[in-house]
């Protein structure tokens, strides 16, 4: 029994130290507007930055707000960064809360989701 305690510390330790075993998902790292900030006038678009590149075809970004708010078209990848998404704003965006809901894939297949708020008011 303890050669058997011995292997399997070892295949522990040696998992434990395998490059990137840890680190590989996309996390938010940060949005405009920022995370819990209030912006005095509405944004035209959302974007996230993650810390990690993710597969645009396999990431959710859905925005919601006050009632009139006009919705939000899908998200879409920033020109030449494949570490952020951009979601536009569309039609009325008024004064109130906005809620932003995430889900993505990053490049080694990890899924990771979240959700965070900004406020739009004077």
């Amino acid at each position: 029994m303890s050669g058997l305690r011995h292997l399997l510390a070892a295949i522990l330790a040696a998992l434990a130290l395998a490059p990137g075993a840890a680190v590989a998902h996309a996390f938010l790292d940060h949005a405009s507007p920022r995370v819990g900030s209030k912006v005095a006038t509405a944004p035209q678009s959302v974007r996230l930055w993650f810390t990690q590149g993710v597969v645009p075809a396999f990431c959710q970004v859905t925005v919601t707000g006050p009632q009139g708010f006009g919705g939000a078209g899908a998200a879409h990848p920033a020109p030449g960064d494949d570490h952020s998404l951009i979601v536009d704003l569309r039609g009325s965006t008024p004064r109130g809360v906005y809620t932003v809901r995430w889900r993505v894939v990053s490049v080694d297949t990890h899924r990771t989701e979240g959700d965070f708020s900004f406020q739009v008011g004077p």
